[in-house]
């Protein structure tokens, strides 16, 4: 994951999972940090980073290793967020609505993970979505040990219950989004533990 300033009024914010773990994984990320820093200064819309990264790690991934991302660009002046999503779980989007009546949404985006398809065909699947986002909206990125961690069981936490747990503590700030959302990932798997990492980020309007 990383957050980063990209001038004045953008802020960069990326999510990213890589098949398979270990020293070739760890080096496969950290090579796609580094082209995302480089390439997001260079373009403004997340699917074109997408695809220049997509273009350049082609050589370095093994037929059997990709990159799942979700790419976003915060626009503090427009109070807007363009993201593009390559293969990764879909971003939630809390919405503040003063009646009370606040809601959350998975926003729906096409794109294929890094390294599986040549340029040709990831460009043609991977596209930018700008949604609004207004005072105490809040933005959370997540991997998908969150959604599959399991209970003793074998049921899934699931996006449903994560979608209940950010509306109904997505009023709070960033940081005490995060603390409940572990919560509950935690109190419904109880002993079982985690079979994945659980990596998420909370963005909070204020």
């Amino acid at each position: 994951y990383d957050v980063f300033a990209i001038d004045d009024n953008r802020i960069g914010v990326a999510i990213a999972d890589v098949s398979g773990k270990g020293i070739s994984a760890s080096i496969l990320m950290a090579i796609c940090q580094t082209n995302l820093r480089h390439i997001s200064r260079q373009l403004d819309s997340p699917a074109e980073v997408l695809s220049a990264i997509n273009a350049q790690m082609q050589s370095s991934m093994r037929r059997d290793m990709f990159i799942t991302i979700v790419y976003a660009i915060i626009d503090q002046a427009k109070q807007t967020i363009t993201f593009a999503r390559a293969g990764h779980e879909l971003p939630f989007f809390y919405r503040h609505a003063s009646d009370g009546t606040d809601t959350v949404e998975a926003v729906q985006s096409q794109g294929m993970a890094l390294g599986m398809v040549p340029p040709e065909i990831f460009d043609l699947t991977i596209k930018d979505k700008t949604v609004p986002f207004g005072k105490d909206d809040a933005l959370l990125l997540y991997t998908d040990g969150v959604t599959e961690s399991v209970n003793a069981s074998g049921d899934e936490y699931s996006g449903e219950r994560l979608i209940e747990t950010l509306k109904t503590h997505g009023n709070s700030n960033a940081q005490s989004i995060l603390a409940q959302v572990m919560d509950s990932v935690h109190r419904f798997s109880g002993d079982e533990g985690q079979p994945d990492d659980l990596t998420l980020i909370a963005i909070k309007h204020n």
